[in-house]
């Protein structure tokens, strides 16, 4: 099909992802079942659910976009090959001989590499609804472009949070691990910033105190010679 407006690409990228959903709701059971900690298979049980709906909001999206007049291609007609590869790299990974451990953390890897290609294409599709003024579509795509960002959230916390670290074999205390050279070079730049900050800092208030009792003793000595003036003053009066 000739796409010769905006209009017909939108509705191209939004059967790409009706393809991508499609793949995601097949591939999930199978990354659940893989996933031995609990929190991670909550997650990704929960983000099935909220995918089926997803793939429901995009036969509405289809639906507008017709009565726009946009060309819609016939389900089946486009395979999204971008999710397709990420969810074969998934399996392929997933038949590894590995630890439990790690192969949660691989699972977690490969749902976020999935979510990250959902944002981009999601947010492209945003885009596109609001360059074209189509204010019902970019809304229900928009709703699910907030999903995927909050699931790509909850996928890095549990990272971040514990899965790579048991991944990595130890309990030690994430206090004491090894900051890289990087992130080294980084804190000590800024102690040494904060460092002359706080050196001039104190210079500055030498100074300031000095030019007050500068000021303290200049007045006082002014006072005392009017003193004495005006003394003198009486005296020859008298």
């Amino acid at each position: 099909m000739k796409m010769n407006s905006l209009n017909n690409l939108l509705a191209h990228e939004i059967m790409d992802l009706y393809s991508a959903e499609e793949q995601i709701i097949e591939a999930l059971p199978q990354m659940i079942e893989k996933a031995q900690n609990q929190e991670l298979k909550r997650t990704l049980s929960e983000h099935l659910k909220i995918t089926e709906q997803q793939k429901k909001r995009l036969d509405k999206v289809k639906k507008l976009l017709k009565e726009s007049g946009a060309a819609i291609e016939e389900e089946g007609d486009t395979v999204c090959l971008g999710m397709q590869g990420l969810i074969e790299e998934g399996q392929k990974m997933m038949s590894e001989d590995m630890e439990p451990e790690v192969m949660d953390a691989a699972i977690t890897a490969a749902a976020q590499k999935i979510e990250h290609y959902e944002i981009s294409a999601y947010g492209t599709a945003c885009a596109f609804a609001r360059e074209l003024k189509l204010k019902d579509v970019e809304k229900l795509l928009q709703q699910t472009l907030d999903e995927e960002y909050e699931a790509d959230g909850l996928l890095t916390e549990l990272a971040v949070g514990g899965l790579n670290m048991e991944a990595e074999g130890g309990e030690e205390d994430i206090s004491v691990r090894k900051i890289p050279e990087g992130r080294k070079k980084g804190r000590t730049a800024a102690r040494k910033t904060t460092n002359r900050s706080n050196t001039s800092g104190n210079g500055s208030a030498k100074k300031s105190a000095k030019s007050t009792r500068t000021s303290k003793s200049a007045g006082a000595r002014k006072t005392t010679s009017r003193s004495k003036t005006a003394k003198s003053k009486k005296s020859r009066a008298r």
